[in-house]
C-alpha cells in the first residue's frame, strides 16, 4: 500500500471512530428533547404569587402565598419565614442545566423521582391587558411544574423533571458546590415564622378570648368607629355587655397584637418533654379576626414547672415564665408569658374599679 493511501485509510478510520464515538454519546445522553424540558429557572422579573410543595409519596405539602400585604403566609393563616421564601425565590431565578440524564440512567432516575420526589408548581400574576406600564385584569396562573428529587450521587446536583416532559436533568445553581434538594422541603415547619401574630389594631375585626376556668371572664371584643369599641357575652347567647370599661386598657389590648411570636417549636426530644409537662386542658383561647378574613386561633396551655417534675414533688406548680401554645390546631411551640402577657386578659381586667370611699 502507498504510503499516501495509508494515509488516507487512516484518517478515514478516525473519522469514523469519531463519528460512531459522537453516535453513541448521543444515544446514551438523550432521544430528543425541547428548549422548554430544559428551561428551569423562573425570571426574576415575574411577580410570584403562590408556591405549593407536595411530597409524592403523600406525606407533606405546604402552600406558600402573597397576601394583600405583600407579605408571605404559610398554609393560609400562619406567617412564613422570610429569610427562607427569599432564599427559595433566589434558587428558583438561579436553576442551570449541568446535563440530561443519561438513557441508561433514565429508569432508575424516574423511579427515584416518583418514590422521593416533591412536586413543585410555581404561581405568578398574570395581566390579560399588558401593554408597558398598563396592566389591567389580574390574574393568577401556574408558571411552572417540577418535580425536585434527591441530589445527584456526585452532591453537585440535583435531579429535576418537568411535570410536561418526560427527560430528566441534573440541575445545579451555579456558584454553589452542592445539591439544592434541601431547599425544597415540604415540612411546615421549615417554612414556618415564629411570629403567630402581627396585625395593627386598625385592621383587626374582632378578638374572642375563652378562659376555660372561668366563663364569666370570657368575652368578645370588636372595634368599632375610631376608638370605640363594643363587648359582647361569651354565653348568654353573645348579648352586649354594657360596663363602664377602662378605654386606655381596650384600646392598649387592641393595640397589642403585634410581633407576638414563639420561643421554638420543639424537635424530636423536646415533644417527649411537652407530653410530660403541659397540662392537658388549656387555660385561654384567643382568635383573633381581621377585616381582609383571616383568622388565627391560639389556645395556651401551663407548663408544669420542670424541677418539680424532675424531682418528683407532689405538688406540682405552674411554671411561671414558660407555657405551651397551639395555632390553628398545628404544632405546639414552646412560648414566653413576657411576650404573651399583654393579650392574655381577662374580662375583669377591662372593667373599671369603683372609686374607694375617702378616708376622711
Amino acid at each position: 500500500m502507498r504510503r499516501g493511501n495509508a494515509k488516507l485509510f487512516f484518517l478515514f478510520s478516525l473519522s469514523l471512530l469519531m463519528l460512531g464515538m459522537i453516535i453513541f454519546w448521543q444515544s446514551n445522553i438523550s432521544s430528543s428533547f425541547r428548549a422548554e424540558d430544559r428551561d428551569f429557572s423562573i425570571d426574576r422579573k415575574l411577580e410570584v404569587t403562590r408556591i405549593e410543595m407536595e411530597s409524592l409519596s403523600g406525606e407533606d405539602k405546604i402552600v406558600l402565598h402573597k397576601d394583600e400585604q405583600g407579605r408571605w403566609r404559610l398554609d393560609g393563616s400562619l406567617y412564613a419565614n422570610d429569610l427562607a421564601v427569599r432564599e427559595l425565590l433566589g434558587v428558583l431565578e438561579r436553576l442551570a442545566v449541568r446535563q440530561p440524564v443519561s438513557i441508561a440512567n433514565r429508569n432508575q432516575v424516574e423511579e427515584m423521582l416518583l418514590k422521593e420526589g416533591v412536586l413543585v408548581d410555581v404561581f405568578i400574576m398574570g395581566y390579560r391587558v399588558n401593554f408597558g406600564k398598563f396592566r389591567y385584569f389580574p390574574y393568577e396562573r401556574r408558571y411552572q411544574s417540577v418535580i425536585i428529587g434527591p441530589d445527584t450521587p456526585d452532591g453537585e446536583s440535583t435531579y429535576m423533571r418537568k411535570t410536561s416532559s418526560d427527560v430528566a436533568f441534573k440541575v445545579l445553581r451555579p456558584g454553589y458546590e452542592t445539591g439544592i434538594s434541601e431547599v425544597f422541603r415540604p415540612e411546615q415547619r421549615m417554612w414556618r415564622d415564629p411570629v403567630i401574630i402581627d396585625v395593627e389594631y386598625e385592621s383587626i375585626y374582632s378578638v374572642s378570648v375563652d378562659v376555660y376556668d372561668n366563663e364569666g371572664e370570657s368575652f368578645l371584643l370588636k372595634p368599632t368607629k375610631g376608638t370605640d369599641f363594643q363587648f359582647f357575652s361569651a354565653v348568654n347567647n353573645g348579648e352586649e355587655l354594657y360596663f363602664q370599661a377602662d378605654t386606655a386598657r381596650v384600646l392598649r389590648f387592641l393595640s397589642s397584637f403585634r410581633d407576638i411570636h414563639y420561643e421554638r417549636l420543639p424537635d424530636e426530644e423536646d415533644e417527649k418533654i411537652r407530653k410530660e409537662l403541659m397540662f392537658e386542658q388549656p387555660f385561654m383561647e384567643i382568635s383573633v379576626k381581621t377585616k381582609d378574613g383571616m383568622q388565627t386561633n391560639i389556645r395556651a396551655f401551663a407548663r408544669k414547672t420542670p424541677e418539680d417534675v424532675l424531682r418528683a414533688t407532689e405538688g406540682i406548680r405552674q411554671d411561671p415564665n414558660r407555657f405551651y401554645v397551639q395555632v390553628n390546631g398545628g404544632e405546639y411551640a414552646l412560648a414566653q408569658y413576657y411576650v404573651f402577657n399583654r393579650i392574655l386578659r381577662p374580662l375583669s381586667f377591662f372593667k373599671n374599679k369603683p372609686a374607694e370611699p375617702s378616708s376622711d
